[in-house]
């Protein structure tokens, strides 16, 4: 398998030469370049395309929480890796909310950055085995189509852009009715349920939708910033939950996932 390629981004030299040499003594990662602030982390990341970035918080001239949604607009499969040498939770929360797809102190980063870096290596990847026969494969190649129900509009074209750069047929619904509209008028493989929308909730949707949504196969993933939302959708029979802030490498990943389980059942059958 080729090894992952990481760009890293800090303004300090000595631990851009440190980080550098502590990751490519891992013969599972290269390091196809460096990049001592935001505006060049911004040029090279287009010209290196590398797998993962890397990237301090704390740059001056332009700070990594600014940089982090610029390449998350020009990037939206990257996975970033926020870096900072202050491990609080203010700090990782602003960093998963500007777009980052995990935050690790600089202090754990060498238990935690390699496993870190693998996981969502291959979760982005979303990889499938080649199909078995040319049903499979038909069945494979099928638009997949993701509605993404979600009243913060930022938001949900972010979640949007990446899904499409991804490869699926994204429809948008800024409200309750208009997903209600596209759920009656088409078929979905993946459902991204917010559950606040506005005054109206997203649970009360797919009660009504139910039969509808099991008849059809759409999967149901549910997104709310409240944790305790899970324990509901579970109750539910809703089996995918995000807590926001969300970042687009975790959902990408994720509706991979869900699609291609999808695909091997249809394929193979029950």
């Amino acid at each position: 398998m080729k090894p992952i390629s990481v760009m890293l981004v800090d303004d300090n030299p000595i631990f851009l030469k440190a980080a550098t040499q502590f990751l490519e003594a891992h013969e599972s990662v290269v390091v196809v370049g460096t990049a001592d602030g935001g505006e060049e982390a911004l040029k090279k990341a287009q010209e290196l395309r590398p797998q993962v970035i890397l990237i301090d918080l704390a740059m001056p001239r332009v700070p990594g929480l600014e940089v982090i949604p610029r390449l998350r607009g020009l990037l939206p499969e990257v996975v970033i890796v926020a870096l900072t040498v202050m491990n609080a939770n203010s700090f990782r929360q602003a960093a998963l909310k500007a777009g980052a797809d995990e935050f690790i102190p600089k202090s754990a980063m060498r238990t935690d950055l390699l496993p870190t870096i693998r996981r969502l290596a291959r979760d982005s990847r979303g990889a499938l085995a080649e199909p078995a026969d040319a049903a499979a494969e038909s069945t494979l190649l099928a638009p997949r189509r993701v509605l993404v129900m979600e009243d913060d509009i930022s938001l949900c074209r972010l979640y949007s852009k990446a899904l499409r750069a991804a490869g699926y047929e994204v429809h948008q619904a800024a409200s309750i009715h208009e997903a209600r509209d596209l759920l009656t008028d088409m078929r979905f493989d993946v459902f991204l349920c917010d559950i606040h929308m506005g005054s109206d909730r997203g649970t009360d949707l797919l009660r009504q939708y139910s039969i509808t949504l099991s008849t059809s196969g759409t999967q149901v993933v549910m997104v709310s910033g409240q944790s305790h939302y899970r324990t509901m959708c579970k109750e539910m029979g809703v089996e995918y939950f995000l807590e926001k802030p969300v970042g687009v490498g975790t959902l990408v990943a994720l509706v991979d996932r869900i699609t291609a389980r999808r695909s091997f059942t249809v394929a193979n059958g029950p």
